[in-house]
């Protein structure tokens, strides 16, 4: 069952949300509450995962992390470097109030399981041994260079999926506290995300943040509420809203406290949200009110695990603008969860396997996506998930040094892209629809443990997938597929290619399109029969040449109409769209 069935009340704002501010008062007016202004240069954000970590060497690790930051902040002009510090309650550095990574497991590291924990946990004791840790060596190598550096917190990190001590992410208060996990309404038996509604919860993990706030080597904090997005029961986001705005609020003053001890200026509060506000609200995030009291100097808008054209930007600029930095996050994965056919080739080092899952970005889909996002109110881009090729590893477990290259340069022309504004127009952009979370199973417990399943439907509740399919029924019915483009949206004439496939479709069958409700001519349209062997599936592929077209407007629609003509074992269906334009 999807959201909207089983939760309505995200349609609501919370009655008398600031209830639970009142007694933060005398806090709170150390945080500046009054509209806080713009800040005047443009931010370029980098969240860093633990990437480096996992690689680095037993020996020499102070050095290794620092070429590593050093390569990834060299070759595109990032402002922001966000690294990971506390997972929530599992920290990558000394920390008193939180658990450190693989402490619990003594010297004995052949308890963990995975070489990534076993490694992580090595390189983490290395660097104490040089009297140091990951957020001390990054500050070291990017602050003089004028670069922010924050410590990244994620809010809800279930990466575990049971509360097991042999489970390294599973922290020890979670081991302890079984009473403080969230007791969701499907009745799941392997959550293990804690509820903030439970004020221990909450004073936990503020003791970790202010442990973080009083480290003068940085500039501040990105609070992830993205990983996983569970902070409450998922059938009482907004009811509970309020409780993380209090929490927000009491970050705020913490940051600003700490600062005002030390002499600083003050401290940078970002923060990664949910795409949409629909999905905030699934949440308990109410950011509308921690921009509008003036505690987030950033927003990052982000889906889930990947890149997308349709994100709806103008929702967060709405309250955004003039009052603090909108970012949108842009990571290297376009294509969604879907590992089955079609096959997928021709994409060069922008894919790793054959399906839609397997690719990865390229400079002209980087361009249309950005350009979407800044034509509708975006003020940056953050980058998202893109560490993980930044190693030698190169995402890609065995890969070579020359082929870590060859990704390290794609992944920053497809950056540089995304960033290059003036470059945007006169370079080729290409408007890439996928189906994004079309599962080949329902990922619902216990094979994982997201907030929100159900096909064509994030884990942060979004439903995001179009497949129109053209059953017998519908002979003769007008379909609709849509698709956000800024070019053309303010009536200047456009030249296009539009292209798509539409499997179990046979050459006999008599198709009609339009585009806004405007036929399209059919010199314009070139069918040709698909390859079975090469497409992995049987059906028609076409393409519609458009020069000078005039009828883009932004919110775009595809309209298709099928003439059944023959007999066939399958529905016919489409999922996938390209507009290019040059």
């Amino acid at each position: 069952m999807g959201p909207l069935a089983e939760n309505h009340a995200w349609r609501l704002r919370p009655p008398d949300r600031f209830a639970l501010l009142r007694r933060l008062a005398p806090a709170l007016l150390l945080s500046g509450c009054a509209l806080v202004a713009a800040p005047e240069r443009g931010r370029t954000a980098y969240a860093a995962d633990t990437q480096s970590l996992y690689e680095a060497p037993a020996t020499g690790t102070v050095s290794f992390l620092r070429e590593w930051v050093t390569r990834e902040t060299t070759h595109v002009p990032i402002t922001t470097y966000v690294q990971d510090a506390a997972l929530p309650d599992i920290c990558l550095y000394d920390s008193k109030a939180g658990e450190v990574y693989g402490e619990r497991f003594g010297d004995d590291l052949s308890k963990m399981k995975l070489e990534i924990d076993r490694n992580m946990t090595r390189a983490i004791r290395a660097l104490r041994q040089e009297g140091t840790d990951v957020l001390r060596v990054v500050s070291a190598a990017l602050r003089p260079r004028g670069l922010e550096v924050l410590a990244g917190v994620r809010m809800s990190d279930t990466h575990h999926r049971r509360i097991a001590f042999d489970e390294p992410l599973c922290p020890r208060v979670t081991l302890e506290h079984p009473e403080w996990v969230i007791r969701q309404p499907d009745l799941r038996e392997n959550e293990t995300a804690l509820d903030y509604s439970i004020p221990a919860v909450r004073e936990h993990r503020m003791a970790i943040i202010r442990e973080l706030a009083g480290r003068p080597e940085l500039d501040g904090v990105e609070l992830n509420f993205v990983r996983w997005a569970k902070h409450f029961p998922r059938d009482q986001g907004a009811v509970k809203a309020p409780v993380m705005t209090e929490f927000v609020g009491r970050v705020r003053a913490e940051l600003d406290r700490a600062a005002a001890g030390r002499g600083a200026k003050r401290p940078v509060l970002g923060v990664r949200v949910p795409e949409g506000l629909r999905e905030c609200w699934l949440a308990g995030v109410d950011v509308e009110t921690w921009v509008r009291d003036g505690w987030i100097d950033y927003v990052i808008a982000s889906p889930f695990n990947e890149s997308t054209p349709q994100l709806a930007v103008e929702e967060f600029a709405r309250f955004t603008t003039g009052r603090t930095q909108l970012l949108v996050s842009m990571g290297d994965m376009i294509g969604g969860t879907w590992s089955g056919p079609p096959k997928i080739t021709g994409r060069g080092l922008a894919q790793v396997r054959d399906s839609y899952s397997g690719m990865l970005m390229t400079p002209a889909e980087a361009r249309a996506i950005a350009g979407n996002f800044y034509a509708w109110g975006a003020d940056g881009i953050g980058f998202w998930n893109v560490g993980t090729k930044m190693g030698v590893n190169a995402g890609k477990l065995g890969a070579t040094p020359e082929l870590a290259r060859a990704q390290h340069e794609r992944l920053w022309s497809w950056m540089n892209a995304a960033l290059d504004r003036p470059a945007m127009e006169r370079e080729e952009r290409c408007y890439h629809f996928l189906p994004l979370f079309k599962w080949a199973a329902i990922p619902a417990p216990p094979s994982r443990n997201y907030a929100w399943y159900g096909q064509g439907q994030s884990p942060l509740g979004t439903l995001t997938t179009q497949i129109l399919r053209f059953p017998p029924e519908d002979t003769g019915v007008r379909q609709t597929y849509r698709f956000r483009m800024a070019d053309g949206r303010d009536g200047r004439a456009v030249n296009a290619l539009v292209r798509f496939r539409i499997f179990h479709l046979e050459p006999a069958d008599q198709v009609e399109f339009d585009l806004n409700c405007r036929p399209v001519p059919l010199p314009a349209v070139r069918p040709t029969q698909l390859d079975v062997a090469a497409a992995g599936l049987p059906g028609m592929h076409y393409e519609i040449q458009l020069a000078d077209w005039r009828h883009f407007r932004g919110d775009n629609v595809l309209g298709i109409i099928v003439h059944r003509a023959v007999k066939r074992a399958a529905v016919p269906y489409l999922e996938e769209l390209e507009v290019i334009v040059r």
